[in-house]
């Protein structure tokens, strides 16, 4: 058995726990009506002595040894599934948390950032296309074009490096809120 089996159910696993009481207590129940009425059985072949008792002593036998075997089997089956489905869960906590192991933290501010910055290298890239394109037209090409680019390229490299340095700011404020100095530049030589 596993070690969840003996903690207290919780959550999603309620439904499993109950199912699984379910499928015990029903199974229990099933083979003591079969174990009463294979001793019926016999208590009345024996008491009539007559081979009609006999072949229903033999029935109920047969029926109980059908439903030993069924449950047996059922029960391995449960306990396959049950193994594939905790595999299956921690294969998909291990895909969520990572290859690190540790459990996976969304920072939807970094990720927003992200985006931000690949939308402004997309920019950049199609302004530098724009410009190797004029620039490839020779004497007849669009300096407008070209400068618009430019200006383009510029405002964008701006704003990533705003977003940078407010990147850089936060984690400086962080560490200072967390660091010996209380926030306040230190000075002095670097040793190596």
């Amino acid at each position: 058995m596993s070690s969840q089996s003996s903690l207290p159910p919780t959550g999603a696993s309620r439904a499993d726990h109950a199912v699984r009481n379910f499928g015990r207590r029903t199974s229990g129940i099933t083979f003591a009506v079969m174990i009463t009425v294979l001793l019926v059985a016999l208590i009345f072949a024996a008491n009539q002595n007559d081979i009609i008792g006999w072949i229903i002593v033999v029935i109920s036998a047969g029926w109980l040894l059908l439903a030993a075997v069924l449950v047996v089997t059922v029960r391995r089956a449960s306990q396959k599934v049950g193994q594939t489905l905790d595999s299956a869960r921690a294969d998909v906590a291990a895909h969520r948390a990572g290859q690190s192991g540790a459990a996976a933290v969304v920072d939807e501010d970094a990720h927003a950032r992200n985006m931000k910055l690949d939308h402004s290298f997309k920019i950049v890239q199609v302004q530098k296309r724009v410009i190797t394109q004029e620039l490839e037209k020779g004497a007849e090409a669009d300096m407008e074009m070209i400068e618009r680019a430019l200006d383009t390229m510029e405002i964008t490299a701006t704003n990533g490096r705003d977003m940078l340095a407010d990147l850089v700011g936060r984690s400086e404020k962080k560490s200072g809120d967390d660091g010996d100095a209380g926030g306040e530049t230190i000075e002095g030589d670097v040793v190596r």
